[in-house]
């Protein structure tokens, strides 16, 4: 408890039982000044509280919880059934035509460009053709080459120039803002052709949107054998989505 010298106003921290319950003649240390001190107990309770009065109005209103919906979620999944049985039967209904378009997604192979990135307009290459089977075959082993029938069989007339852009070879590169196809001409025949002309159609999808023609100078290509080939495409039709170049 704290004891306060009523002469000079000093203030002790003083241990209750030190004074005891009845009290004792305490003295300030600074003035000198004798008092009485008791122990001060606790505050006798009120005989009566008073306390305000609470009207119905000042009580909270307990707030009910929301009430789940169940309707929604039940108009929710009806609609998720409705909506896979729709199209589980479009997809029925219209399996020849989804078939047809994968098949042409399938024979689509994108054009390879060397630029860090696509331009709009970029254009894709179509698919390479399959490859023409070799028009002279090798005599097979144990034949009699003196033999009348094996003479007619290895001297058989030799089969005319099949020259064909090698889609697989062909790229289209954007150099200074101008796009430039580039490929090979292959000689699939069985004897030397010249190409004359390099004919470029421009597509989208299915749709030919341009073709045009550029002379070719690369002089006679000998069987079996191919040649490189570059041709700038100035102001590609837009909305070109695919190039298919060929030779004459």
């Amino acid at each position: 408890m704290i004891v306060t010298c009523s002469n000079c106003e000093a203030r002790y921290a003083v241990d209750p039982l030190a004074i005891g319950p009845s009290g004792r003649t305490v003295q300030c240390a600074r003035c000198g000044h004798r008092w009485f001190q008791r122990v001060e107990g606790p505050k006798p309770a009120p005989d009566q509280v008073i306390r305000p009065r609470r009207t119905a109005a000042s009580l909270p209103v307990p707030v009910p919880p929301p009430a789940k919906s169940v309707w929604g979620r039940r108009f929710a999944i009806a609609s998720i059934i409705v909506l896979a049985a729709a199209a589980g039967a479009a997809a029925y209904f219209y399996r020849s035509e989804l078939l047809v378009y994968r098949d042409k997604l399938l024979a689509l192979r994108p054009f390879e460009t060397t630029t860090s990135s696509r331009t709009p307009g970029s254009v894709a290459r179509a698919p390479a053709p399959a490859s023409a089977p070799a028009a002279n075959s090798t005599a097979s082993a144990g034949t009699t080459t003196g033999s009348p029938a094996a003479a007619a069989n290895t001297e058989s007339p030799s089969s005319p120039a099949q020259l064909e852009v090698d889609l697989a070879a062909s790229k289209i590169d954007l150099v200074d803002g101008r796009f430039i196809v580039r490929g090979e001409i292959a000689n699939r025949g069985g004897s030397a052709g010249s190409p004359s002309k390099l004919i470029v159609t421009f597509k989208k999808g299915s749709e030919v949107l341009d073709t045009r023609t550029y002379p070719l100078t690369l002089g006679p290509i000998a069987a079996g054998d191919r040649r490189s080939f570059s041709q700038p495409l100035d102001n590609p039709p837009a909305g070109a989505t695919d190039i298919v170049p060929s030779v004459e």
